[in-house]
C-alpha cells in the first residue's frame, strides 16, 4: 500500500524546466508540460536551441502534385481577393436562383411592413 502510495506522488511531481530552457535561450510554454518532461541537456534540446528556425518533421517536396495545387490555390486567391471559389459555379438565371431571389425580395419586404 505505502509502495503504490510513493509511486503516486512520484508521478505528480511537476517538472519546470523554465530557467534551464531560458538560459539556452528556448521559450517555454503551459504546452510542454503535457507531455514527457524536457530535459534542456539533451543532446536533442540542445540542437533544437541551436537552429530555432529548424523544422523538424518531413521536408516538403515543391515539385509535388499536392504542393503545385497549393500554388495554384495560392494564385486563385490573390488573382480573387483572398479568396478560392470551390464547387460548381452559379447560374444567376437558371429557375431556382430566380426563384430564391423572389422569396428572399418577399421576406424583406414583409419585414419592412412589420
Amino acid at each position: 500500500m505505502s509502495n503504490n502510495k510513493q509511486q503516486n506522488n512520484m508521478m505528480i511531481v511537476s517538472f519546470k524546466p523554465e530557467g534551464q530552457l531560458k538560459e539556452m535561450g528556448v521559450t517555454y510554454s503551459q504546452k510542454a508540460q503535457l507531455g514527457r518532461p524536457v530535459d534542456p541537456n539533451s543532446k536533442r534540446q540542445q540542437r533544437l536551441a541551436t537552429a530555432p528556425g529548424r523544422k523538424t518533421g518531413r521536408p516538403i517536396d515543391p515539385n509535388s502534385k499536392r504542393q503545385q495545387r497549393l500554388a495554384e490555390l495560392e494564385v486563385k486567391a490573390a488573382l480573387n481577393g483572398g479568396k478560392v471559389k470551390r464547387g460548381r459555379p452559379i447560374n444567376p438565371n437558371s429557375k431556382r436562383q430566380i426563384a430564391l431571389r423572389e422569396v428572399v425580395e418577399v421576406a424583406k419586404t414583409a419585414a419592412q411592413v412589420k
